[in-house]
């Protein structure tokens, strides 16, 4: 993690916080309080969600993880980290993991939300489990050094 990536983080998560305060305004504007009620819980269960990242990850683990969350997010789908166990990401950086995969099981999950396991492997590889509302048997993604 550079500075130039932390700035840009910090970036995206300051228009995404401005467009949640201009969606409850507009909400509040029409007099809509149990819209902003429904606004606020979604995105308290949305920050609950992520708690795995940093309670699970290294920093560096984490930034990345929480990277590939928010770039996931400006594509419109809604993904979720379900378990994170790996010690590197060196190998899901080099080949853009879970992202190149999670867009791929996109484009057959309609809306419905994309649920991703990341466990390292016995061999040093790494293992994605990729789940969507519409498959009944994940997509396992191995990713190798």
């Amino acid at each position: 993690m550079n500075g130039e990536q932390v700035i840009q983080l910090l970036r995206q998560l300051r228009h995404d916080f401005g467009n949640h305060l201009q969606v409850i305004s507009g909400y509040l504007d029409l007099g809509r309080s149990a819209e902003v009620k429904r606004y606020i819980q979604s995105l308290a269960e949305e920050m609950g969600e992520e708690r795995i990242i940093f309670e699970t990850c290294s920093p560096d683990t984490a930034f990345y993880f929480y990277q590939q969350l928010l770039l996931a997010r400006e594509r419109g789908i809604k993904m979720r980290y379900q378990d994170l166990s790996v010690s590197s990401v060196a190998a899901l950086e080099k080949n853009q993991e879970p992202l190149k995969s999670v867009i791929k099981a996109a484009a057959s999950a309609g809306d419905g939300r994309i649920t991703v396991s990341v466990h390292q492997s016995e061999d040093s590889g790494i293992l994605l489990y990729i789940s969507t509302e519409t498959e009944t048997e994940p997509i396992v993604v191995s990713v190798m050094e």
